[in-house]
């Protein structure tokens, strides 16, 4: 908002926001004055299957242990292993069978020197046994009755013993995990149907501008009459990859009675606002104007970043509830996109209860030479292509200006330049910020950013 066709031109008196020096913290600084004030929204139960994403609210402790009994890892017969002992194809042991048990079975049968109980995979171990033989190292045609082993090399092996799974009463699943497919068959190992998660956070997404055109007005941007809204859906999509919900409570037409009634409408529906454009100290930037009108509380205004230096933070009061917080984004694609998963992505997943909630860092060697001012810290959106020796080379994934959208669809991840370093070399190691799901590799360590 602010630098399109449309733009409000009319001047009022600079208001606090708008006259505010610049902060110009850096990146690490920033990221912590943001996350300070992340804590986990209250908790809520529903059933497992609705949960899938979210994260726990309270640890998970198994009711019961499991495997519950010794357990057969093969289709084989259980022995006692001083029995196989020396077997080989030139001389197998011939060994006595006096029973047979069934996956879920629990016999009553002991296995003495010289004696095989025939078992399958998963079934109980019978009392006396300790290892079992795979059945392809066997005979059991040679003599009704009788079963002749041809190796030795199971002693001691393919019994999985009980607990080995879980335990009754251990923590299976920690608080703040992310609920995803491996999560979800740990709760029905322990039998539970319901689970007490946090719940998902609403980010109000609010673009602005007479310029900025839906979808369904696409033909004034084909006739070259408007621009399209990318940075609403882009950014609404990026809330829920985080953790939370977006909601888009539509676009704001460049008067302050307008971007008052959207701030207020966002508000009154989500736990925190991010407001695009108007970032920055234009004419037209009606965002601060009104916003200071309403009683916002600026945290810090301006990082040592690019894209997107412009960033702000603060929070906006609202009548009978706690203030929201409020992520003031450049307007430029790139920008918006790069500041969102430095500051805001991470300050979602933690109000979403997520353990992790910083993104995915992985090394990486430079497939070109990236770099930048030295005095910021630089987030070129980068692509991630196998290394012939194993690992990643990353290389860029388009041209980097901050207006482009295209290269943002072809990225990644963020690689990270940090402040004060103003070149990376082709084959030199660069860490990169993946793009994915909260929980991603567990990492703790936060982004990195300067």
């Amino acid at each position: 908002m602010g630098d399109g066709p449309g733009a409000r031109r009319d001047r009022t008196p600079a208001t606090r926001f708008e006259s505010r020096a610049a902060d110009w913290l850096s990146g690490g600084e920033a990221l912590a004055r943001v996350m300070a004030h992340a804590r986990a929204l209250p908790a809520l139960r529903l059933p497992v299957e609705a949960a899938r994403g979210m994260a726990l609210a309270q640890p998970v402790e198994s009711p019961v242990t499991l495997p519950p009994w010794d357990n057969s890892a093969m289709d084989g017969y259980a022995v006692r292993g001083d029995s196989i002992a020396g077997a080989s194809p030139e001389a197998p042991r011939t060994l006595r069978v006096t029973g047979a048990l069934q996956a879920g079975e629990v016999g009553r049968v002991t296995v003495e020197a010289g004696e095989a109980v025939r078992i399958m995979t998963g079934t109980p171990v019978p009392k006396g046994a300790d290892c079992v033989v795979r059945v392809e190292d066997t005979d059991a045609e040679r003599e009704p009755g009788r079963v002749a082993v041809f190796s030795e090399r199971d002693l001691g092996r393919n019994v999985r013993p009980a607990g080995q799974d879980m335990r009754a009463g251990e923590t299976v699943l920690p608080r703040g995990t992310t609920l995803g497919a491996g999560q979800l068959g740990v709760l029905a190992a322990c039998g539970l149907t319901t689970v007490e998660v946090h719940r998902r956070p609403v980010a109000a997404v609010l673009a602005s501008g007479d310029e900025i055109a839906p979808a369904e007005r696409f033909a004034e941007v084909a006739a070259g009459r408007a621009i399209p809204d990318t940075n609403g859906p882009m950014l609404a999509a990026a809330v829920a990859e985080a953790g939370g919900e977006g909601v888009r409570p539509g676009i704001a037409r460049d008067t302050e009675e307008s971007v008052r009634e959207h701030l207020l409408r966002g508000a009154a529906q989500a736990d925190l606002l991010i407001t695009i454009g108007g970032a920055s100290m234009g004419e037209g930037d009606l965002f601060k104007r009104v916003l200071d009108e309403l009683g916002y509380e600026p945290g810090f205004w301006r990082a040592r970043i690019r894209p997107g230096s412009p960033f702000g933070f603060g929070h906006l009061p609202v009548e009978g509830r706690a203030s929201v917080p409020v992520f003031g984004l450049p307007g430029n694609p790139a920008s918006a996109f790069v500041t969102f998963h430095v500051f805001a992505r991470p300050f979602i997943s933690a109000l979403a209860g997520h353990r992790h909630p910083f993104p995915p860092v992985v090394r990486a060697r430079a497939g070109v030479a990236m770099g930048g001012p030295g005095g910021l810290a630089v987030y070129p959106r980068v692509r991630l292509l196998p290394a012939s020796g194993g690992g990643w080379t990353v290389v860029l994934s388009g041209h980097q200006s901050s207006a482009l959208v295209a290269p943002t669809g072809r990225a990644d991840g963020l690689a990270v330049i940090p402040e004060g370093v103003e070149r990376i070399g082709e084959g030199e190691e660069v860490d990169v910020l993946l793009f994915g799901r909260p929980g991603w590799l567990r990492g703790e360590a936060g982004p990195g950013a300067g």
